[in-house]
Order: C-alpha cells, then sequence, then structure tokens
C-alpha cells in the first residue's frame, strides 16, 4: 500500500520540500547573514527562478519530439528530466556550503526536471492538473521548515541529513520510473484548435497572475503571525490552496475555479487582519498556483520547461 501511495508525483513533491528546505536553512542560516547578505538574496533569486526559462528552454530543445511520458532520450538513453533533477540536488546541497550562485542553480534545475516530469505524468494518467498542485505545494513547508532549522546551531547536519533522504529518494524515483518506461504521453488534443491571439492572451494572463501573487506574497503582512504556531498555520493554508486548486479545477473547471477562488480573496483580503479572514484569504488566493501551471501546459504541450520556467521567471519579478 506504502508503495502504492509514493508514486512518482509524490516522491518528487517530497523532494520539493527537501529541496526548499536545504536552500532556506543555507540563505537564513549563512548566506543572508553579514554584509554581502542583500547580494546573496538577489543573487540566489535570479540563479533559482530568472535562470529557469532559459535552462527550461534547454531542456525542451534536448527533448524535441520525444512523446514519451519518462523522457527518454532516444539517442543517449539518458532521462533527461530526471538528469536534470538529480544535478540540480547535487549543486544544492554542494551550493548550501558554498556560494549562492549554486545553491540557486541547483534549485532552478531540480523544480525544471521535476516539474516536467510531474506535468507528463499528469497528462499521461489524465489527471488535469491534479498533480501540479501537488507537486507544487510542499515548497513553501520546506521553506518553513529550513527557516526553523536555520536559527538552530548545528543547521549543517539538518542540512546533511536531508541530502542522505534526497539521494534515497531519488533511487526510489529512478526504480519508480524505469518500471514504467515507455508509457504514452497523452496531449490534449482540443488545444491544438486555439488560435495564437487567444493563446498569447492566456500566456500573459498567467504570468501577470503569477506576478501578482508573487508580490502580494512578499508585501502583505498578517498581524497574527507573530508566534512559529500561527506561521505555521499560514503555510498550511499556502499548500492546502495549492493542492486544492489542482483538484477543484479538474472537477468544476478552471473558470468557475479561477473566479470563485480571486473573488473570495478579494473579499478575504481587507479582513486579512482577523485570523480566519487571513487564512482563507492565503487559502484561495494560492489557489491559482497549480492552475496557471496547467493552463501554459495546455497552451505549450511540447514546452513544458519553458512553461514551468516562465512562471518562475514571474515570481522573480513579483
Amino acid at each position: 500500500v506504502f508503495g502504492m501511495v509514493m508514486n512518482m508525483t509524490v516522491l518528487y513533491s517530497v523532494l520539493h520540500m527537501l529541496i526548499d528546505g536545504v536552500c532556506a536553512i543555507a540563505m537564513f542560516g549563512w548566506f543572508c547573514l553579514g554584509e554581502q547578505g542583500y547580494l546573496n538574496i538577489l543573487l540566489y533569486n535570479f540563479c533559482a527562478f530568472a535562470l529557469q526559462m532559459p535552462l527550461g528552454v534547454i531542456l525542451d530543445l534536448w527533448n524535441a519530439g520525444n512523446l514519451t511520458a519518462r523522457s527518454i532520450d532516444k539517442k543517449t538513453g539518458k532521462d533527461i528530466p530526471l538528469c536534470y533533477a538529480v544535478v540540480g540536488t547535487g549543486l544544492t546541497l554542494f551550493g548550501a556550503f558554498t556560494h549562492p550562485v549554486i545553491l540557486g542553480l541547483g534549485n532552478a534545475l531540480f523544480h525544471l526536471g521535476g516539474g516536467v516530469d510531474v506535468i507528463r505524468e499528469d497528462q499521461r494518467r489524465g489527471k488535469r492538473g491534479k498533480d501540479l498542485g501537488v507537486f507544487v505545494a510542499p515548497g513553501a513547508l520546506g521553506l518553513f521548515l529550513g527557516g526553523q532549522l536555520a536559527k538552530e546551531s548545528k543547521a549543517e547536519y539538518a542540512v546533511l541529513l536531508f541530502g542522505i533522504v534526497m539521494i534515497g529518494l531519488l533511487w526510489w524515483l529512478r526504480k519508480e520510473k524505469r518500471n514504467d518506461y515507455g508509457a504514452k504521453t497523452v496531449y490534449i488534443t482540443e488545444e491544438k484548435t486555439i488560435v495564437h491571439r487567444e493563446k498569447r492572451i492566456v500566456i500573459f494572463g498567467c504570468l501577470a497572475v503569477v506576478i501578482l501573487r508573487s508580490y502580494v506574497g512578499m508585501a502583505v503582512a498578517l498581524p497574527w503571525k507573530t508566534t512559529v504556531f500561527m506561521s505555521l498555520f499560514s503555510v498550511c493554508a499556502v499548500v492546502a490552496g495549492k493542492i486544492a486548486g489542482g483538484f477543484l479545477a479538474a472537477k468544476f473547471g478552471i473558470r468557475k475555479t479561477i473566479v470563485l477562488s480571486l473573488l473570495l480573496a478579494a473579499v478575504c483580503y481587507p479582513l486579512c487582519g482577523q485570523v480566519a479572514a487571513g487564512w482563507l484569504a492565503l487559502f484561495f488566493f494560492n489557489m491559482t498556483m497549480p492552475i496557471t501551471l496547467y493552463l501554459l501546459a495546455r497552451r505549450l504541450p511540447k514546452l513544458s520547461g519553458f512553461s514551468f520556467g516562465l512562471l518562475t521567471f514571474g515570481l522573480f519579478l513579483g
């Protein structure tokens, strides 16, 4: 039963949490301290978020024409997204003890590899975006956990422990993917009839939503987040919202989910000084995250790396 529950998407999700946890420990534990703290933050964020777009284009070009869900390159026999994830994990662990540029680059490579694999798995299994919410959600929990561990005097041991667990999960992930090698990806055919003008509108709309969500997440302060418990409580709202967004959009439709969630978020944010309203505001506003990724994956089915990277570039701008 445990093996059935721990499928490829869940394995990538746990790895996502650990990767972001390591980055938070390194950034808050030592790279943000000292005179170059602000510069290190800028360097890390640029490499971790902005560089995902060009690196995603490289991934798409490398894997052009490959329609297998497991993304095995026909010439080299390499599992390209998994290679990205493995190299990204290694660079993240190495960068945690060396430099924020290496740390950010590792973060970017892992997110691209994992993101593209999950997008293809979601398409192959006909989940209509459910897997995307499961994958993106644990990152916020990892950042919170890493931020708390960074305050400890022996935070470097937590990085080493996370690294051991990540190596084990990558080995398990490789085994899981090899067992299902050759499965075909089922691309969503109805999107082929969409005209270029509508496609551009959707792309710019998704990018604008991501920029806005990133900005609001940095600019809006919740006065009741004064304890570790209340901070964890707010993080749970973010995680739950991202997961719920993918599931509700698949069940009730993208348009209904987007309109209703953003309207409810707009009602709750002016009242976010109250705990319940603030929690609901975070929950509803973050429901759009997997939906924007799914929309781009539908419009650009063979450019999954670019789609993922474009939205993370929006996070950087926000």
